[in-house]
């Protein structure tokens, strides 16, 4: 008999089940993890700590303010323009 095109139900059946027993190395790996494992701990710790805050440069924000509040801040209508349409349109001005 021909089987159906399409999803087909897996059963308990159908897989293959084996107990596996935890080897001398692999125990003694848990117990003392590699110079490999301990630098990819240390590299997660610190992408961690890099994902809690924006990479925000202070002092050129404040500059960017002053500029702002002063009316030196260059401002270009044509662009500001472009700009909304490209995000209108999901188009990148930049290509």
């Amino acid at each position: 008999m021909v089987e159906p095109i399409g999803a087909k139900a897996v059963t308990t059946q159908d897989r293959l089940v084996v107990p596996v027993a935890a080897s001398a190395q692999t125990a003694k790996a848990a117990a003392h993890p590699s110079e490999a494992a301990a630098k990819q701990l240390e590299l997660s710790a610190l992408a961690f700590d890099f994902g809690k805050q924006a990479p925000v440069e202070s002092k050129r924000v404040e500059q960017v303010r002053q500029a702002v509040r002063d009316g030196s801040y260059p401002l270009f209508p044509e662009t500001i323009a472009d700009r909304m349409l490209a995000l209108k349109l999901y188009w990148s001005p930049k290509k």
